[in-house]
């Protein structure tokens, strides 16, 4: 019973071996060069499209591949499919990429990578000359996967292989970003600031209440930069000082970075700012959500506090 066991499990574990593997094909560089061309389905993050594909490979006899693969979507016009370079959400319909891999020349097997995108192909010349490829593309490029089989429709290369090899253009990417118009004075209502003192080797806690400040951006550049400068102004009655800044406005067009230019104060200390700038339209005001955290000039000090600015002039967005 045992071996009638082992020999039915043979039986059943066989057959799906034998159908994930296909038989090896005596390939050669002019086998893998020409053009191959059909139409299949392919799955994405907008569900399940259909495109016709074409692709053009030059390989020598080492196995090199070089190539470019273009698709057009072969739907209706709500068939969309999602490719774009950087991953966002953009729709298009059609697109080129070009592809470089290998070959085992031996067995037909090959594998090609996008040289843009984080696509890959790999696969099998079958015996009727026609290419048997698995695609899958994951993050940060838009999910993509498909199984299709193309036909061979030419053998002469339709573009000088030199131009398969080149290098592709880079992508320029663009930001277009709107910044809020930082110019002028802000003012903090009274906050408290955190002090640990190291210098006297052991963490003392120092807490500074009644502090107040005013910031002001002396010049900001235009929303294709969104940096700017500026200094600010503290105390609380007991210290303060003026201390200047640079800072920039991220992409998103409402979280920033600044950063203080030493020297600072005899009592303050050199920080580095984040937070956002964000209009209140309950109030009618620019509200400017400030973190800061510095670093005193002995270095034995350190500094954190939060508040939030609102602009002198109150404008809309």
């Amino acid at each position: 019973r045992v071996g009638n066991r082992h020999q039915m499990l043979f039986a059943i574990v066989a057959p799906i071996v034998a159908f994930s593997s296909a038989p090896p094909v005596q390939a050669s560089a002019a086998a893998l060069t020409g053009v191959w061309a059909g139409r299949h389905a392919v799955v994405n993050v907008n569900g399940l499209v259909t495109v016709d594909k074409t692709i053009t490979l030059t390989c020598d006899n080492n196995g090199a591949l070089h190539g470019l693969v273009g698709w057009l979507s072969s739907g209706d016009d709500d068939q969309f499919i999602n490719a774009d370079d950087l991953g966002t959400d953009t729709i298009v319909r059609e697109h080129e990429e070009k592809v470089l891999g290998m070959a085992d020349l031996a067995t037909g097997e090959l594998v090609l990578v996008e040289r843009q995108e984080t696509g890959q192909y790999t696969g099998q010349l079958l015996p009727d000359g026609s290419l048997h490829l698995k695609f899958a593309q994951s993050p940060p490029s838009n999910p993509v996967a498909s199984v299709f089989t193309l036909q061979k429709t030419a053998s002469a290369l339709p573009v000088d292989p030199a131009e398969l090899i080149a290098n592709p253009e880079p992508t320029l990417v663009v930001v277009n970003r709107t910044c809020p118009d930082l110019s002028g004075s802000w003012v903090s209502p009274e906050y408290v600031a955190h002090k640990l003192d190291t210098a006297s080797g052991k963490g003392v806690h120092i807490e500074m209440p009644g502090l107040s400040m005013t910031l002001t951006i002396t010049m900001q550049t235009d929303a294709s930069d969104c940096s700017f400068h500026g200094e600010h102004t503290w105390g609380n009655g007991a210290s303060g000082g003026t201390e200047y800044l640079v800072g920039v406005v991220h992409d998103d067009g409402e979280s920033y970075t600044m950063a203080e230019i030493p020297e600072h104060p005899e009592d303050g200390s050199t920080g580095i700012i984040t937070g956002t700038v964000v209009f209140d339209g309950g109030k009618e005001e620019w509200v400017m959500h400030w973190h800061y955290v510095g670093i005193s000039r002995t270095g034995s000090n350190g500094v954190v506090f939060d508040t939030d600015l609102t602009q002198l002039k109150s404008l809309g967005p």
